[in-house]
């Protein structure tokens, strides 16, 4: 299938495509998939009311001048998710997690808020155009997906998107994949697509560049590559320098976006910036190997009225997150560890280190009525950066698979639509409208 499913996505980017071609049903059934079920969140996405949103935002952000990046040498699309806890006088928001730039799921976004956060890929791309050595010069941009991806579509309409700003620009593009890759093609801009797995064997790093089959890689899109580079070098750059670093990455900082309990230092030294937007910080601590997973574990459980949650580093989808109850026994901490390494391990194998855990204070959930039932939810706010600025774009409600019965099952309180389990659920999903709003806020 992986062959496969590459082999129709570079048959389908070699045509002319329509917008007629990118209506998802259609644009899935090309791919040999089944994407009906986007449809119906897609279409609870109201424009409007997410442009007065952002504009409302936006004039709040202002007024202190707090989305304006005093550099453009780095660049971040990705997402933030918010819980929503009611409280006596009112309701409070808690920043849960940030996340890095994979830019899977974006079809559940309008066309238009779409173009918004490709806006970004694009302007790294000029980026990198700019600062090419010649004129002659060929710009690679190398897009990752995971291995069979589910979500391969997406990378069509980002593809094309791009492809037709740059050459709406007078900019000259091509689009290849590993199998018919060539440097020497008469164009200005080389997107390539490949999945993780042959990018494993083709990737390697020097004179501080990212390089594919030797050839120096400008833009890189998916931080699922850099994530996935073992490289030493590359690495002790990353964590200590990225800037040296001469290959543009979206994002550099998939570093601090993987370990989620740098999400909770900066909203606990942001606090007092943060409080009026009504958010509030969590009780949070990290733990770099078991012992001390279990022992930190013990002392909340007795220093704290409270139950809490365990999040291994670099996951995604919500595998490896699991609730630990206030009212614990402290025998079965390791049973609780032990499967939440086997639901990490089973979705990114062996070589990837769940450590260092995040442990994460559990607020009070707010509910909504939800298919005759209560549940839980987040709210997911897509960003983009754009002109040295951080634009919120739109978004989405996820609401919990599982009926909230205080029991702290797992399913009550995870959101991702994925459902933990690979199985993505969109239906699930709400999109930014004036009636949900009303449900939701």
């Amino acid at each position: 299938m992986e062959e496969d499913l590459l082999t129709k996505f570079l048959k389908l980017m070699s045509t002319d495509i329509t917008d007629d071609d990118l209506e998802l049903i259609k644009l899935g059934h090309s791919l040999g998939l089944d994407l009906v079920s986007f449809a119906e969140l897609r279409a609870s996405q109201e424009d409007n009311y997410t442009d007065d949103v952002r504009v409302m935002a936006l004039k709040r952000l202002e007024k202190g001048n707090e989305h304006t990046l005093k550099t453009i040498d780095s660049f971040y699309v990705g997402s933030i998710d918010f819980m929503v806890s009611d409280r006596p006088e009112g309701k409070k928001y808690f920043l849960l997690e940030t996340n890095g730039g994979s830019h899977r799921g974006l079809s559940i976004l309008t066309k238009k808020q779409q173009g918004l956060l490709y806006d970004g890929y694009y302007e790294a791309i000029i980026q990198a155009t700019i600062c090419s050595t010649s004129k002659d010069e060929r710009v690679i941009v190398l897009i990752g997906v995971p291995v069979n991806d589910g979500l391969i579509h997406e990378k069509v309409i980002m593809i094309e998107y791009l492809r037709k700003k740059l050459k709406s620009n007078g900019i000259s593009v091509k689009i290849f994949n590993t199998d018919n890759y060539d440097n020497q093609f008469n164009a200005k801009i080389l997107l390539l697509i490949a999945d993780y797995r042959q990018l494993s064997t083709t990737l390697s790093f020097s004179q501080n560049w990212i390089k594919y089959k030797g050839d120096k890689v400008s833009v890189i899109i998916g931080d699922g590559i850099t994530r996935r580079f073992n490289n030493t070098e590359f690495t002790n750059l990353i964590k200590n320098d990225f800037n040296k670093i001469r290959s543009i990455i979206v994002n550099s900082i998939f570093r601090i976006t993987d370990d989620k309990s740098l999400t909770y230092l900066a909203s606990f030294f942001s606090k007092e910036a943060l409080q009026k937007y009504n958010l509030k910080y969590l009780i949070f601590t990290k733990a770099y190997d078991e012992k001390e997973l279990v022992n930190k574990l013990k002392f909340l459980l007795k220093h704290y009225n409270k139950s809490f949650i365990i999040k291994p580093n670099g996951g995604s989808g919500g595998a490896g997150v699991m609730p630990v109850s206030k009212g614990e026994d402290y025998k079965n901490i390791k049973n609780i560890i032990e499967e939440s390494k086997n639901e990490f391990f089973a979705k990114f194998m062996e070589d990837r280190n769940p450590y260092p855990y995040t442990i994460q204070e559990m607020a009070d959930f707010a509910l909504i009525d939800w298919q005759e039932g209560k549940h839980t939810f987040d709210l997911r706010i897509y960003l983009a950066q754009r002109n040295r600025k951080v634009y919120p774009i739109g978004g989405l409600a996820r609401i919990a698979r599982g009926e909230y019965s205080g029991n702290l099952n797992k399913q009550e309180f995870v959101v991702n639509l994925s459902g933990f389990d690979g199985k993505i659920e969109v239906f699930r999903g709400l999109g930014i409208s004036v009636k949900n709003s009303s449900l939701l806020t």
